[in-house]
Parts: structure tokens; C-alpha cells; sequence
């Protein structure tokens, strides 16, 4: 084979390994737009609801009586009932997800799209991408609870 022709094959081989690293990379990026998204909108903002409701920062009188409520608790207990209130917020995501996994691979007609992308395409297992050391809780969220 000659000089050239090599060249191009490497070149060609090159472009090709390239292309699918930004290919890839593109996918990652709407992926973690998506997990960024999830995880300031329903996770932190949740937690800053019931901190904010702890402290008695709300007005509202149904607020007002949950906080008189909760105030009557120690300050271990009210750690209990915090974790406990973030543990029902992380099933809840991860169950989520793991129902838009369940009903891809049936109907497919419930769909997220970032940047033209089923979310669900992006990823093996889409429900996984929040726990990992870095997954979406350890990289977006301002909490990190240990349990």
C-alpha cells in the first residue's frame, strides 16, 4: 500500500475515533444537563423547603403549624426526621427514573428530551446516575447527606 493511502487510513481511523468521542461527549453533556436539572429542581430545592420550614422562615399558617410541630423535637430528632425526609426524596427520584427506563422499553411514550435526546437513550441505567461517587447527587447537588 502506498504512503498516501496509509495516511488517509490513519486519518480516516483518526477522524472516525474523534467524531465518536464528541459524539459521546455531546451525550454526556444533555445527560448531565439533565441530571443538573433533577437535582437543583427536586432534590435541593425539597431539602431548602424543609430546612426553611425547620428554621420557621415560612408565613403560611398550614407552614407555621408544621414548623410549631416540628419544633417541639430535639435537635437529633429533627436530624432523624431531615434524613429521613431526603431519604424519601432520593427513592423518589431514582424510582422515577427508573420508570422512565420501564416504560422505554415497553410503550416508549412517555419521553424526556435534552438538546433533541431521550434521556433515557444516554445512559445503561439512567436510575444509576445518582448514586455513584460521581454521580449526579455528588456533583449537583450543594447537600451531601450521609446516611
Amino acid at each position: 500500500m502506498c504512503d498516501v493511502c496509509t495516511t488517509l487510513i490513519i486519518y480516516n481511523i483518526k477522524t472516525e475515533y474523534v467524531n465518536k468521542k464528541l459524539s459521546k461527549m455531546k451525550s454526556n453533556n444533555s445527560l448531565d444537563k439533565f441530571g443538573h436539572f433533577l437535582v437543583r429542581n427536586m432534590r435541593d430545592n425539597a431539602i431548602d423547603f424543609f430546612d426553611k420550614l425547620i428554621e420557621g422562615y415560612y408565613k403560611a399558617t398550614t407552614l407555621q403549624k408544621i414548623h410549631q410541630e416540628l419544633s417541639q423535637f430535639t435537635s437529633e430528632q429533627k436530624d432523624i426526621i431531615r434524613k429521613s425526609f431526603i431519604a424519601g426524596i432520593d427513592t423518589s427520584i431514582h424510582d422515577f427514573l427508573f420508570a422512565l427506563e420501564e416504560i422505554h422499553e415497553t410503550a416508549d411514550d412517555i419521553q424526556i428530551m435534552v438538546d433533541g435526546e431521550n434521556v433515557v437513550r444516554l445512559s445503561e441505567e439512567l436510575h444509576r446516575e445518582l448514586l455513584t461517587k460521581d454521580g449526579w447527587f455528588s456533583r449537583f447537588s450543594h447537600y451531601v447527606i450521609e446516611f
